[in-house]
């Protein structure tokens, strides 16, 4: 089969793949708006077909205008004399073409409700992949891409929608002219389908660049999304070291690049509707020719058909245009179908969430056996270790005790994040297992671990909203007792007391109004509002002061015995309120213990970390 065939092949899948999508999803209502366009078409042609008996009237010098109907048995039943008073037929054709038009407004509203609804399932299906995939596949995606899928693509994705129902209806249209034209003259009307036909096979390689062309947009507006969403992401950064010039010089490219696509594009497609119009010129003329010399069709069925053809000739340029469109913005379809795909292989197990056990008791506290990871291994398929990437962390195992406080501490890259993405239920081992009170943490109960695990990391995320609005991201259900109970536990009562509106004070982007310990301790605040067995502190004070992360530091303190606490930190000071201290490099755990033995033992890693911030600070002070 030639390469051409196979591509026209599969374009015609891959529509009447999504045109699948569209009737699955709409149910009854896909073939409910068939009917209404079948209906839209008839209305359309009898009220065309109203015009020969009108026509017929033209020339007459007798001043009975009565309309002689066709001289057929169902016209003989209806109407006995065959005739009917002008003013009864211009009546029935003003009636007829008013129903017309309520009739497609309601049909419009309907169509536009159908394609709503479809679109609007397409963004939650692929929303809902995102959020109830595994957290390691978020490693090794764009969140840049994440949102141009959900916004740019799912647009597009309503474009080529719209364009095919519009297909659908214009095919439905041409289908009822067809059939209108077949009363008036059979000859002619297959006359008109072969031209009509021949235009339509003849504007192909137009409808193939239009696919190229969609397959395009969607790489060159990814890159667009993706310079403008990483810029204006790390603008602070950008600005500091005065490289906007260099942000700006990738948008324009990437622009300017946009286009010249769409720019060839328009020139390629223009040519074909010139040639269309040219073709419809032609087409015409043979058509009247024909009409007129060959077949001596009388004046009133002339001008019905003329009226016919000049209504199909513009179906067949829409039914290209509105082609052209589908192919167009069919890729953003397939890259978003692409994309859902690979969030649904990575879905969490769905009997997590409908797990019937009991809250996990953290009573005794926590282990953690022999536990491998890498993050080539996020799937269940790879739990055997084999393939993947690089391990980040290898047989490691210690213990949290209930209630105590354990300082987590190694260089940079050790691996203490991934164990506290282990520990959190986000990240599942490769190799070994996790245990709460001798229960292990899995595909069963790994989302009922997260409700009783709270996490405060080193960038906070705050909302652009109330302090109340973010402290109950936690606990939507959360007085305001609870939200000061809260905000007291974290020592930030004080600082939000001070402001104007209080709770109600609106922390502007990312809480930028908010200095980094005030950020820091709303943030603390919330995980303690979820009331949890686990607290996990990733290097939350390590951007801070020493005044700033004293108070943190209190706080932590003040929840010793309340709750199990695992703190990780590069400075000593986060962690001398410890009980237990585990320190890791390069992916194992090399030194076990409680912090004041640690402490005092000479060469251990925790009593080097204490002199290296001694040294840190005489260093400080000299200066």
């Amino acid at each position: 089969m030639p390469a051409s065939s196979v591509l026209r092949l599969s374009l015609f899948r891959e529509i009447a793949g999504f045109a699948g999508v569209i009737a699955r999803i709409g149910g009854r209502r896909t073939w409910t708006a068939l009917l209404f366009l079948i209906l839209g078409s008839l209305t359309e042609g009898i009220s065309i077909l109203l015009l020969i008996p009108l026509l017929q009237l033209v020339g007459r010098s007798e001043q009975n205008f009565a309309v002689r109907l066709p001289d057929n048995d169902l016209v003989r039943w209806l109407v006995p004399d065959g005739t009917l008073q002008l003013t009864t037929v211009l009546c029935a054709l003003v009636g007829l073409v008013a129903l017309q038009a309520a009739f497609n407004r309601f049909k419009s509203v309907y169509m536009a409700r159908l394609l709503f609804d479809f679109i609007n399932r397409l963004r939650m299906n692929l929303f809902e992949s995102i959020g109830k995939a595994r957290w390691g596949i978020f490693s090794r995606m764009r969140s840049s891409d994440l949102d141009h899928a959900l916004t740019g693509d799912i647009d597009r994705v309503q474009a080529a929608a719209f364009s095919l129902l519009m297909l659908a209806q214009i095919g439905v249209l041409l289908a009822g002219y067809l059939v209108i034209s077949l009363f008036i003259s059979p000859v002619m009307t297959g006359f008109a389908i072969v031209i009509g036909v021949l235009m339509f096979v003849a504007l192909q390689p137009f409808r193939t660049r239009a696919t190229a062309f969609g397959r395009v947009v969607t790489t060159n507006r990814q890159d667009q999304y993706r310079t403008v969403s990483e810029f204006l992401g790390g603008i602070k950064v950008a600005k500091s070291l005065n490289v906007e010039a260099s942000y700006f010089a990738q948008l324009q490219t990437t622009l300017e690049k946009m286009k010249a696509d769409n720019i060839s594009y328009v020139r390629n497609s223009t040519i074909g509707t010139a040639l269309f119009q040219v073709a419809s010129v032609v087409g015409l003329s043979l058509f009247i020719y024909v009409a007129l010399v060959r077949f001596q069709l009388s004046l009133a069925e002339i001008v019905v058909l003329l009226l016919v053809f000049m209504r199909i000739a513009p179906r067949f340029m829409d039914m290209q245009t509105q082609a052209q469109q589908v192919l167009i913005n069919l890729p953003a379809y397939a890259s978003m179908r692409d994309l859902q795909t690979r969030f649904d292989a990575e879905r969490e197990p769905a009997n997590g969430e409908s797990f019937e056990g009991a809250r996990l008791a953290l009573d005794t506290g926590l282990n953690i056996r022999d536990v491998s990871f890498a993050y080539g291994d996020v799937s269940p398929a790879l739990r055997d270790g084999e393939g993947g990437g690089k391990p980040v962390v290898s047989g490691i195992t210690f213990g949290l005790p209930a209630g105590k406080v354990t300082a987590l501490i190694g260089p940079s890259g050790s691996g203490k994040s991934t164990i506290a993405d282990m520990l959190l239920g986000l990240l599942e081992p490769t190799q070994g297992k996790i245990l709460a009170d001798g229960v292990e943490i899995g595909a069963q109960n790994r989302r009922r671990w997260r409700d009783q695990v709270a996490y405060v990391p080193q960038d906070v995320f705050l909302l652009h909203d109330t302090i109340a609005a973010n402290l109950r991201l936690a606990a939507p259900q959360a007085g305001d007792d609870d939200l000061w109970s809260a905000l007291r536990a974290a020592h930030a009562a004080d600082f939000v007391e001070r402001l104007e509106h209080r709770l109600g004070t609106v922390v502007g982007d990312r809480g930028v109004r908010l200095s980094g310990g005030e950020r820091q301790r709303i943030a603390l605040a919330r995980a303690l509002l979820r009331k949890p067995s686990l607290l996990i502190l990733d290097e939350a004070t390590s951007a801070l002061d020493w005044q700033n992360q004293s108070l943190i530091a209190k706080s932590i303190d003040g929840l010793r015995g309340r709750m199990t606490i695992l703190t990780i930190a590069h400075r000593p000071s986060m962690i001398a309120f410890a009980d237990w201290v585990v320190a890791i490099e390069n992916g194992r755990i090399v030194e076990v213990g409680q912090y004041q033995r640690l402490k005092q033992k000479s060469g251990s890693r925790l009593s080097r970390m204490l002199s290296g911030e001694q040294a840190e600070r005489q260093t400080a002070d000299v200066r």
